[in-house]
């Protein structure tokens, strides 16, 4: 069946092509009995408007794209569930990129964007590496509407929806070293990073403000992982054991636990194991992970909400909100001073 133009409707109705055109979208200066004739022929011959034209017009998509690194991990599956789902509220479409932490990749992504005209982009930034980030001058340059989420790239101007990883890692350094754990080791990706130094700097400072040398907790750097949990613990295996090991977020800390039960080495008896982002399966392990909460709901409505305001011209200077971590206590670390 052949598609049904306005200039159908137009001949149809024995009016201008203008003409038609103002009556279908609402505007004056239509006589309201032509409008009504055009409406109705319209409706007979099944007229569709064409709606990436109108968005043409408009200049907007009613769309934003989302880019995160790792969608293997469960984290950013539920942000993506998130962050969708209070674009749709608001009215607006998703679009998704999936970079894998690559900025080769998220550069791609971003061009393919600007190409699409997205109206605005909510990025989680890679954690591999110190990146170069210069191709995010262009969608600054073009006036798009930018938002980061979980973490930042420093020296952009832009907002920024996170939680405060290094009162997190605090938090979890501190229960730690107030039950019995003397020798941590905190294993984490590339410090070059905001999201891997901000949470050495809450371990650290956990040590400093209990009054305890700095070197009884050792920092580890490895892939952020299930693989990279795995491996830094095999490394670790070979030396002597320390009393417990954080991780960077959970999937490593499941790979961490994985392989201390290849060695026979029983958690928490023996190393205590802790996690960073509560992901539904960290409660339902064989050893249930204490963990780091990171309120995901509330961060990816402020997200979408600063991105929205900005994609409507009502947003003022870039914003970097901090939302409060919960520590959550559970079957993967003991209390070491009851024995």
């Amino acid at each position: 069946m052949a598609v049904v133009t306005i200039k159908d409707v137009a001949k149809a109705a024995g009016v201008s092509l203008g003409t038609a055109s103002m009556a279908l979208n609402g505007k004056e200066g239509v006589h309201e009995e032509t409008r009504r004739r055009v409406l109705e022929v319209s409706r007979a011959l099944g007229y569709r408007p064409n709606q990436y034209a109108k968005l043409l017009i408009s200049k907007q998509t009613n769309t934003a794209g989302l880019i995160v690194t790792d969608i293997s991990n469960p984290f950013f599956g539920l942000i993506i569930k998130r962050v969708e789902q209070e674009l749709e509220a608001q009215g607006y479409g998703l679009m998704l990129g999936m970079s894998d932490g690559s900025i080769s990749k998220e550069k791609k992504i971003l061009r393919k964007f600007i190409d699409l005209r997205v109206d605005g982009v909510i990025i989680v930034p890679s954690h591999k590496q110190f990146p170069n980030i210069s191709h995010l001058g262009e969608l600054r340059e073009r006036g798009v509407p930018l938002c980061f989420i979980t973490t930042y790239y420093e020296d952009i101007d832009a907002s920024c929806v996170m939680t405060d990883l290094s009162d997190g890692s605090y938090q979890l350094t501190r229960y730690l070293l107030n039950t019995g754990h003397k020798r941590l080791v905190y294993i984490m990706g590339n410090r070059a990073t905001p999201v891997a130094s901000l949470r050495a700097e809450g371990f650290q400072s956990a040590f400093h403000k209990a009054g305890m040398d700095p070197k009884r907790g050792e920092i580890v750097v490895d892939e952020a992982t299930f693989e990279g949990g795995y491996h830094a613990t095999d490394q670790l295996l070979k030396q002597s054991l320390p009393d417990a090991v954080l991780a960077m977020n959970d999937i490593m800390a499941m790979g961490v636990i994985k392989r201390l039960k290849e060695a026979n080495v029983p958690v928490p008896e023996v190393v205590s194991v802790a996690g960073y982002d509560d992901l539904i399966y960290a409660s339902l392990l064989e050893t249930p992970l204490t963990t780091v909460r990171q309120p995901v709901d509330q961060m990816c409505a402020r997200a979408v909400e600063l991105l929205v305001n900005d994609m409507r011209g009502r947003q003022g200077a870039a914003e970097k909100i901090l939302l409060k971590p919960s520590l959550v206590v559970r079957a993967s670390t003991r209390d070491r001073t009851k024995g």
